[in-house]
């Protein structure tokens, strides 16, 4: 971006029109639009086209509201630094909300216990947030949970009294209502919007742990909206405009799955949600337009404010999706545009610990503004504004997509497999997924060394990202060697190759350690520059873990080969498919990755 002169004079103008003007004539910039957020990317687009004499450009907004979910309750909370850093990006792009997830990662008075060594918000900081977001005319949005998705709260002391069920709250309790007042009452306090998501989503066993024992069966349609009432009349004391994830209506109405409704279902005789309650429908997973065209009649059947959730999908292991995530964009956002939604949001989810940096999503939230406004899809224009916005290439951040192609032959990774996960953390004598390697055919060391050289040349073309590149080029040299580690041990045991197992056990493995520990170091800075440092312990066990099994993987082969012991037990053990034939190569439960054991006790 050339420097920016010292007498530039910019004038704005607010007006009704869903259009934005970004003009500038020599040292003059006029802008025209609704709200500030556009304002600032007008802004953002003249200041990155100093370089000519005159500049124009104009786009229609099709989104009342195009924002972005940030999940703070999957083991990491995002600073108050990195949230307005988010922010700023965010209204470069023209977005105008910004949805803090937290589960029990904020502030209740009266709830010691409530996100204790978790890292929560104060109320301070999200005060702070929200005043800094109001200045780039960005809305700072609560998304909490009032019913389901609460584990870390109600395993707390002095919760069994409102806990039907491991993570969900039992309704029909004053106690529970009492509760959800707290939370909503702090919420309230610290933001300065009246908009609230109240969560709601995935309550499977809605009515059927305390509740059941102490009331009898109760429809889940019955209960969710009995739930619902009373939450929503605690929303009108405090003055509070409520919104909830629609599954729960969908899926307690039909007993079936979220997305298993005829696409002609007469929803006339479902119970529905009250006037003036917001249905989010999400959905992150289908790339036709079909699809989307069905959910949204059937929402438009139950609600007049229907809001649209897709995702950026950094939440399927140690990488990023990006090819799920454009091909199920860019069928979404076309349909909502023709069903006329006037909100949509990109989620980031952070599911199983935060394992994927979060800057690995803004190509996804980049493609959310890219639509909000274009009519359609352009790879070019994308790229220009990810360049403006995020500061780095789009193309290099898009080949971190390779990660999890490793078993497609070049096709886009539509099944959400995840072998970057699995082939990282799996246990090197154990070979869990050591079939997938041999049957897939594919020389997983070539592949990663050239993925390996392929992120040092992103780490130069995108300096601003070097962090999370130089991580990714750790991750890739460890894959290197550790992807097809256990079928290279096998064999040569198989057929009693004593010196090529001495070779892995003094050479291969230590080399393998040496970049592990490199690449715990910088997943570990990456983690402490964008998040509180509470929930890194667990990514630390998980990567340490690989270490210390990998040390111990050593010290067996040497006794093997010393005679000390006249086998090695573990690799006597055939190996076996893991995945069913035709399923997708996708596992995320660390826990049946690593071992073949349990890691909880069921007694």
């Amino acid at each position: 971006m050339k420097q920016i002169p010292e007498n530039l004079e910019v004038r704005v103008e607010f007006n009704e029109d869903p259009q934005l003007t970004a003009k500038r004539a020599e040292n003059q910039v006029q802008i025209t639009c609704k709200e500030s957020a556009y304002y600032y990317r007008g802004l953002n687009q003249v200041l990155h086209h100093l370089d000519t004499d005159t500049y124009e450009n104009q786009e229609t907004v099709y989104f009342e509201q195009n924002g972005f979910m940030l999940d703070c309750s999957r083991n990491a909370v995002f600073t108050v630094e990195k949230v307005k850093s988010v922010i700023r990006t965010l209204a470069k792009m023209g977005m105008n909300v910004l949805m803090l997830y937290t589960e029990d990662t904020y502030e209740v008075p009266g709830e010691p216990y409530f996100g204790s060594y978790r890292g929560r918000y104060t109320k301070t900081e999200i005060q702070e947030m929200d005043a800094y977001a109001s200045m780039f005319g960005n809305e700072l949005v609560p998304c909490i949970q009032t019913l389901a998705h609460l584990h870390s709260a109600l395993k707390c002391s002095g919760k069994n009294e409102i806990k039907d069920s491991t993570d969900v709250l039992i309704v029909g309790k004053e106690e529970t209502y009492t509760f959800i007042e707290k939370l909503l009452q702090s919420v309230k306090e610290a933001f300065s919007t009246r908009r609230v998501h109240l969560g709601m989503d995935e309550a499977v066993l809605l009515g059927l742990g305390k509740y059941l024992k102490e009331n009898g069966y109760e429809k889940g349609s019955v209960l969710i909206r009995e739930h619902c009432k009373r939450v929503l009349a605690i929303c009108k004391k405090l003055d509070l405009e409520p919104m909830i994830w629609s599954d729960m209506y969908i899926t307690a109405n039909t007993n079936g799955g979220y997305y298993e409704v005829p696409a002609d279902a007469d929803c006339s005789s479902w119970e529905k949600p009250e006037k003036g309650l917001g249905l989010v429908y999400w959905d992150y997973y289908h790339d036709d337009e079909k699809s989307y065209e069905k959910m949204l009649n059937i929402h438009k059947q139950l609600s007049d404010d229907v809001i649209f959730a897709g995702g950026s999908w950094i939440w399927n292991g140690i990488a990023p999706n990006y090819s799920k995530t454009f091909a199920c964009t860019k069928a979404a956002l076309p349909t909502c545009k023709r069903y006329q939604t006037k909100e949509v949001l990109c989620t980031a989810w952070m599911d199983n610990g935060a394992e994927t940096p979060v800057d690995a999503v803004w190509p996804g939230v980049a493609l959310f503004a890219h639509l909000g406004f274009h009519l359609e899809y352009n790879e070019k224009v994308l790229e220009e504004e990810f360049k403006e916005c995020v500061g780095g290439n789009l193309k290099d951040f898009m080949a971190l997509d390779a990660f999890d192609s490793l078993f497609l032959n070049g096709k886009a990774n539509q099944e959400a497999q995840n072998p970057s996960k699995y082939l990282l953390y799996q246990d090197p004598l154990a070979g869990i997924f050591d079939q997938e390697v041999v049957k897939s055919g594919v020389d997983t060391g070539a592949y990663y060394k050239k993925l390996k050289k392929m992120m040092e040349i992103c780490q130069e073309n995108s300096p601003e990202y070097a962090a999370l590149f130089a991580y990714y080029e750790k991750l890739a040299a460890v894959l290197a060697d550790k992807a097809d580690l256990g079928v290279r041990m096998k064999a040569a045991y198989d057929k009693k190759q004593l010196l090529a197992l001495k070779e892995i056990c003094e050479k291969e493995i230590p080399e393998t350690i040496q970049n592990l520990e490199e690449m715990k170091v910088l997943r570990e800075d990456l983690w402490m520059s964008e998040a509180k440092p509470f929930g890194y312990e667990l990514m630390d066990v998980k990567l340490g873990a690989v270490i210390t099994r990998l040390n111990s993987t050593i010290r067996r082969i040497k006794k093997y080969l010393d005679g000390s012991i006249p086998c090695l037990e573990e690799l006597e053990e055939t190996r076996l498919p893991y995945f069913e034939k035709n399923a997708d190569k996708r596992e995320n439960r660390w826990s049946q990755i690593i071992s073949g054991s349990d890691l909880i006790d069921t007694i």
